[in-house]
């Protein structure tokens, strides 16, 4: 599990961290410690890269929202694909380029209807269709 500097509330991550002794941490590209970093960034704190994407998501992510097909065509056409599936459930695909801090665009089609959200590139396509299903989306 990585070590990272972020800013609680912020949508990028400052550096991450290298062990440089028992309890004792330091960025890695400036060799700054917490107090250090904190003077340029207030409010910085040390913390698990998972647990701060995980906030990020909650602070940041959006929840599946019914789009047009043509914006689902248009995206998939223009912009460039992190990961397509299709299934059973539907097409769902994730955009690689980021729209706020790590997180990226995520679209899926089934049955004529088009969903829309914000999430972590990790998402997979089974996740992507239980919170469809979770937000009621998916049987209006």
């Amino acid at each position: 599990m990585q070590k990272v500097f972020y800013v609680p509330g912020q949508t990028a991550i400052i550096d991450y961290a290298r062990q440089i002794g028992p309890n004792v941490w330091a960025a890695r590209g400036t060799w700054l410690m917490l107090p250090e970093i904190q003077l340029r960034h207030p409010g910085a704190v040390l913390g698990d890269e998972v647990g701060f994407l995980q906030a990020q998501e909650a602070a940041h992510g959006t929840q599946p929202a019914r789009i047009t097909e043509t914006r689902y065509d248009f995206a998939l056409s223009r912009a460039q694909v992190l990961d397509y599936k299709a299934g059973e459930a539907g097409d769902s695909f994730i955009l690689q380029a980021p729209e706020v801090g790590d997180l990226v665009r995520v679209y899926a089609r089934s049955n004529g209807l088009y969903w829309s959200f914000l999430a972590l590139p990790t998402i997979t396509h089974c996740e992507i269709w239980q919170r469809i299903r979770e937000q009621g989306a998916a049987t209006d």
